[in-house]
């Protein structure tokens, strides 16, 4: 059987980053709850002392309104939403942070050198509704940790994608076994060759983090990386003796990041 080794990109692709029409979720751990329109996920993970979510799709309150959704349908309660953490200062993932600030009054984390770039370069500068309109209460740097009850979020410098680009690790829990789940920040490398540098530069140094807290669960912030529907959609209706889909060991995950470096040397190659 013959399997692609990187995703297809089209402008569709780009295009369902907006589209407002279709919703999916999962409960992917005991713990890990997955929201997701056509093309980008959002992660809300569940503490001892409330719920933290991770990044936030688009600035739409239909996006907001599928979240909080979400929440209900799992049994959790999206008044407990604390924190609102970003991965970096794309609007596909600053999202519809304004309504979780405004509805939930979360607290949101976003490195500095991104919430400067968020403001400066807006990603559809004619269009208002995508430029930054709420405030980040905390700037988080390389090796910091964000904490809610029993959950600890370890941050990573991942520079490339934006220049303040954070990826992330924590732990997930499955029949009480604790699994270490990492999200690598920033999916698709910038275009300039120095960049494109950086960016596997980080690739490197995050897998190397990865390898040292034994990740084994592999995640993604846009779909078109990892048949992410299609997981989702196989996560809904798994049954209690079926493998969960999203631990692929701590070997696979290594394995897992090579589809950023294919994409990076394709983009090297055409300059």
């Amino acid at each position: 059987m013959t399997r692609q080794n990187k995703p297809t990109v089209t402008r569709e692709t780009i295009c369902a980053m907006e589209d407002m029409t279709f919703f999916t979720h999962a409960l992917i751990f005991d713990d890990l709850l997955i929201v997701s329109n056509k093309e980008t996920n959002c992660f809300v993970l569940k503490s001892t002392d409330g719920l933290i979510v991770i990044d936030a799709i688009w600035p739409k309150e239909e996006a907001f309104n599928a979240i909080i959704r979400a929440i209900d349908d799992v049994g959790w309660n999206a008044k407990m939403i604390k924190k609102l953490v970003l991965t970096h200062g794309h609007v596909d993932h600053t999202g519809c942070g304004k309504w979780l600030v405004e509805n939930c009054h979360a607290t949101t984390y976003l490195s500095k050198t991104d919430d400067i770039y968020w403001e400066a370069h807006p990603a559809k500068p004619n269009r208002p509704e995508t430029w930054k309109d709420y405030k980040i209460d905390v700037h988080i740097k390389d090796g910091d940790t964000i904490v809610l009850g029993d959950k600890t979020i370890y941050a990573y410098g991942t520079p490339g994608h934006t220049p303040g680009c954070m990826s992330y690790i924590f732990p997930v829990t499955e029949d009480n076994q604790i699994h270490m789940a990492a999200l690598w920040g920033g999916t698709t490398p910038p275009r300039e060759k120095n960049k494109v540098e950086q960016y596997l530069m980080s690739l490197d140094y995050f897998k190397e983090q990865a390898k040292i807290k034994n990740v084994d669960v592999a995640l993604s912030n846009h779909t078109a990386v990892d048949n992410g529907l299609e997981r989702i959609a196989y996560s809904k209706v798994r049954m209690t003796y079926m493998p969960n889909i999203y631990i692929v060991g701590r070997e696979g995950f290594q394995n897992f990041c090579q589809v950023f470096r294919t994409l990076s040397h394709d983009i090297l190659s055409d300059m």
